[in-house]
């Protein structure tokens, strides 16, 4: 009878403690929400993604470039609006409406996120108002995903803690008021680890990772390896003889999401160069006419910069990556033999030792190719992600230990 009365007061409180958790949550999502509505975030990006809203009913760029800019000034108040058509770049778009539509092709590149913003209009939903509110959205199911996911590995108040903790030092406020595609696809990512990692749902992972690249295509820098991994993981563990159905969902996304990298690539004629000189050199005015050379002189003196703004001189670091990192080097060195061995030689299905591990390549790679530092926060979302939730399942099972020894 005692036993039952403790397990009855062990329910009660476990219920309550949901409750309050849930309740936390809601708070925190609805704080997230008043936040993002009320100060939305409009940078020069959001013309040329409402302009996308345009171009399926007519290929006339003076007709285009008019109706994007009767748009916005009617959505925005004087000083908004002023401020995206401010100095010599933005100025230039405004008044010439070839230059303009020269531009559309990089924004275009990433298919799923038009896509998605055309449906939103096609609904009756002003496509400025249909930025902020898809980069909303996005940013909650991303809190309610995570706060799911550490449920699992931990208490639920420990859980609805850590996501709060998780979007003010990720910048998640940030992330919901902004008027770019990062917050839709940090969440095809961060859907995609859950349901590979915490669900064991290999069709479901394969095609969030797979449409993540059609939301942006920089994607391939973490799942291609990931799938790469995720098939050498099953067939060691087979002794090279795939069996079940997951292999045939690995492998398939991994061709996938490498022919969709190169289709959408070819269609809207991507090039690195043009990309990295128009954004971290000179703004092109008339893109289309870019001819600059690769210069490694160019190339250096823009990563030697990036450097210099990472390591922060006066002490403010542009961008929390150095708190992430941190922290995942903390809670993965601390059992970096087995976790190395886990990789090559691995015993078990790919864990989030192994998914975090494939972050720190992803960093390099960024750094490399497109080291735009002020702004990696938003790039890096989903990766911050997966070690807060690595590191939160390595403290509980410490935890475990601690308590199994001491014999509780």
């Amino acid at each position: 009878m005692v036993l039952d009365m403790c397990i009855s007061r062990y329910r009660q409180w476990n219920a309550i403690s949901s409750l309050a958790a849930i309740t936390l949550l809601v708070l925190h999502l609805f704080v997230l929400s008043w936040f993002s509505l009320t100060k939305p975030m409009y940078i020069w990006d959001v013309i040329p993604y409402v302009a996308t809203t345009f171009t399926p009913d007519s290929d006339d760029s003076a007709a285009i470039h008019t109706a994007t800019y009767d748009l916005l000034k009617q959505s925005l108040d004087v000083a908004q609006f002023n401020s995206l058509i401010s100095g010599k770049y933005p100025a230039a778009m405004h008044a010439n409406p070839e230059n303009f539509a020269e531009q559309l092709s990089m924004y275009e590149i990433k298919p799923l996120y038009v896509l998605a913003l055309r449906a939103l209009a096609a609904a009756g939903a002003n496509p400025v108002d249909g930025i902020i509110w898809l980069s909303l959205v996005s940013s909650l199911l991303i809190c309610v995903i995570l706060f799911l996911w550490l449920r699992q590995l931990t208490g639920p108040m420990q859980a609805a803690l850590t996501v709060i903790l998780f979007s003010l030092a990720a910048r998640m406020f940030d992330l919901s008021q902004g008027s770019v595609p990062d917050s839709f696809s940090a969440l095809a990512l961060i859907a995609g680890l859950w349901c590979l990692l915490a669900r064991h749902w290999a069709a479901g992972a394969t095609l969030c990772f797979c449409l993540s690249i059609w939301i942006r295509i920089n994607n391939i820098l973490f799942v291609g390896p990931l799938f790469l991994l995720l098939c050498y993981n099953h067939l060691y563990l087979r002794g090279g003889h795939p069996s079940g159905k997951d292999i045939y969902w690995y492998s398939g996304g991994l061709a996938l999401s490498i022919l969709s990298y190169f289709w959408i690539s070819t269609v809207f004629d991507y090039n690195w160069w043009r990309l990295f000189y128009h954004t971290l050199v000179e703004l092109q005015i008339e893109i289309g006419s870019f001819a600059e050379p690769f210069s490694i002189t160019v190339y250096l003196d823009v990563l030697r910069g990036a450097a210099v703004q990472f390591l922060a001189r006066g002490g403010v670091f542009p961008t929390v990556l150095p708190l992430f990192l941190l922290l995942w080097l903390i809670t993965w060195s601390a059992n970096w033999r087995d976790n190395v061995t886990a990789i090559f030689r691995p015993t078990r299905p790919i864990s989030l030792a192994d998914a975090s591990a494939l972050c720190f390549p992803v960093f390099g790679a960024f750094f490399v190719l497109f080291p735009l530092v002020s702004e990696l926060d938003r790039f890096f979302t989903p990766y911050y992600a997966i070690i807060t939730v690595y590191a939160v399942s390595r403290i509980s099972e410490l935890r475990y230990q601690t308590t199994v020894r001491s014999g509780c």
